[in-house]
């Protein structure tokens, strides 16, 4: 967005974990400090179908819940379509209002949940993507778990409308996940839940760039608990979450919460020894015992160079993602910049920008 006045950069090292942004407190021009604020974190990635049939419904929602008040506070990870222009057209009602963070470009799906956390200024964060495949029927069922003292409600994905592939991929996932992370996460538990707000200063504050937030949800502890959902299919349009996309996350969670990936490598060379070993056990009774000669030819040559070779670009692979995974992160780079930031109640002309890191 172009020619507004833009507030500096926020600088040091990094800003306190989960602390308030400049310009949060203009929310208590539209909410008695008595209410308890809730936020909702909403990416958005070319979601102009979908934004004003999921205000609609938010806005049906939270009419019903007298005693918290709301703030939506959009990520437009990179849209390229007009879906922050419908967002600011949006009319505020007179208990949910709305923040835009609009990112430089795109970041991917876990730094945008990443920069929403960071921005919401609510006692509790609640997390749901537009595309209306995450019900906002269910924000009044996780607030009631929310104040029988949990600090996460996680919503568990039932029915799903995906493909039968990918519905089979994703329970694979989750089930390899949890029999070799250090910290199992709740099966066929994704973004969509809410969070206290202690829970949310302390994932916005990890440092780490290979983000999975359920599984740093999972690692953080506190009460938490689950609700069983039937999840519906997209209202509109096609998902920007590519296959690549998909394939990276899941190698990001299981490089990034065990380590027995590299101790697979591990094994697979002890098993290639001992084979070896039994083929030069093999030949050694062949030769000494029975004074007969080894089979000639090339299929024990072949088997044991293969064998070999295969081991061993395993192990390096395994090792090079790793490695690859702590070169980025040594890099420090922010996990995402902010072009500005535009809030309902603000003049048309004043914006924020600033990183991820509060840099």
């Amino acid at each position: 967005m172009g020619s507004g006045k833009r507030d500096r950069k926020h600088h040091g090292r990094k800003a306190p974990a989960g602390s308030l942004r400049p310009g949060s407190g203009r929310l208590q021009h539209f909410f008695p400090s008595c209410i308890m604020l809730v936020s909702l974190v909403i990416p958005v990635l070319n979601e102009s179908d979908n934004v004003r049939l999921l205000w609609r419904r938010l806005a049906d929602v939270v009419g019903t819940i007298h005693d918290c008040s709301f703030e939506a506070v959009f990520v437009d990870d990179g849209s390229v379509d007009d879906t922050v222009a419908i967002i600011r057209s949006l009319p505020p009602t007179s208990n949910l209002v709305w923040t835009v963070v609009q990112l430089s470009r795109n970041f991917g799906h876990q730094p945008a949940i990443t920069a929403g956390m960071a921005h919401a200024t609510g006692d509790a964060v609640i997390f749901l993507d537009a595309d209306l495949q995450d019900p906002p029927e269910l924000i009044p069922v996780f607030l009631e778990k929310f104040r029988e003292g949990n600090d996460v409600v996680y919503g568990i994905r039932q029915n799903r409308k995906e493909p039968l592939w990918l519905r089979t991929c994703f329970k694979a996932f989750y089930r390899l996940f949890n029999s070799i992370a250090e910290r199992p996460i709740p099966l066929d538990a994704g973004d969509f839940g809410l969070m206290s707000r202690r829970v949310a200063k302390l994932i916005s504050s990890m440092p780490e760039r290979d983000r999975l937030i359920r599984g740093m949800r999972s690692w953080v502890g506190f009460r938490q608990t689950g609700v069983p959902y039937d999840r519906p299919g997209r209202y509109a349009g096609t998902t920007r979450y590519s296959l690549q996309r998909r394939i990276e996350g899941a190698l990001d969670g299981l490089f990034g919460y065990s380590k027995v990936p590299i101790r697979i490598g591990l094994a697979l060379g002890v098993v290639s020894c001992l084979i070896s070993f039994g083929f030069l056990f093999y030949f050694a009774i062949m030769t000494l015992i029975y004074r007969g000669t080894p089979e000639r030819g090339w299929t024990s040559l072949v088997v044991l160079v293969t064998l070999l070779g295969g081991v061993n670009l395993i192990a390096t692979s395994i090792v090079g993602e790793y490695v690859c995974r702590i070169y980025f992160q040594g890099k420090d780079r922010p996990l995402y910049v902010v072009a500005e930031t535009i809030r309902s109640g603000d003049p048309p002309e004043t914006t924020e920008a600033g990183t991820g890191d509060g840099r």
